[in-house]
């Protein structure tokens, strides 16, 4: 087989949309209409600073959009620790300690983007170059928490507005 025959030879990965590799659907449900609009929105803007990057749109635009994501992704994780703190989720602090982790890793990539200059960089650029991270955290945000972290507090939720 030759590298031409595998499709990461003949496809480079910056040519590929996020929505090639993940769909927003409701296999990403965690069955409470507020989070689950949050999470929407969430991976939409980070697919779209994504898109725009990759498609070679000028950082100055891409700016204020990963400020107003890290804003979603701090107001979601308040609204959503608030929530299982109500309904009294035995894992919220485990669960918070993700959330921090997740603002430190947007803050970094917040800071690439007000420090990268247009011009350095061929679209779709290096592995460097600010828009990876995007795509690499919309990918972990979607399949790593919503998929997986956020999955485990559903019955939870179920049991609370059950009144069990």
């Amino acid at each position: 087989m030759s590298i031409g025959d595998n499709l990461f030879g003949r496809i480079q990965m910056q040519h590929l949309s996020v929505n090639n590799l993940i769909q927003w659907g409701d296999h990403l449900s965690v069955e409470h209409s507020g989070i689950d609009a949050q999470h929407k929105a969430i991976f939409g803007l980070g697919t779209k600073v994504y898109e725009n990057w990759k498609d070679g749109g000028s950082l100055d635009v891409l700016r204020p959009a990963v400020d107003k994501l890290e804003n979603l992704l701090k107001a979601h994780f308040s609204f959503e620790e608030q929530l299982l703190a109500e309904i009294g989720y035995q894992d919220l602090e485990q669960h918070a300690a993700e959330h921090r982790s997740m603002l430190a890793e947007m803050e970094m990539m917040k800071e690439r983007f007000h420090t990268f200059k247009d011009g350095h960089e061929s679209v779709g650029g290096s592995l460097l170059a600010p828009g990876w991270p995007i795509m690499q955290f919309v990918l972990g945000f979607t399949i790593g928490h919503v998929m997986s972290s956020d999955m485990s507090y559903c019955r939870a939720l179920a049991a609370s507005r059950d009144g069990v």
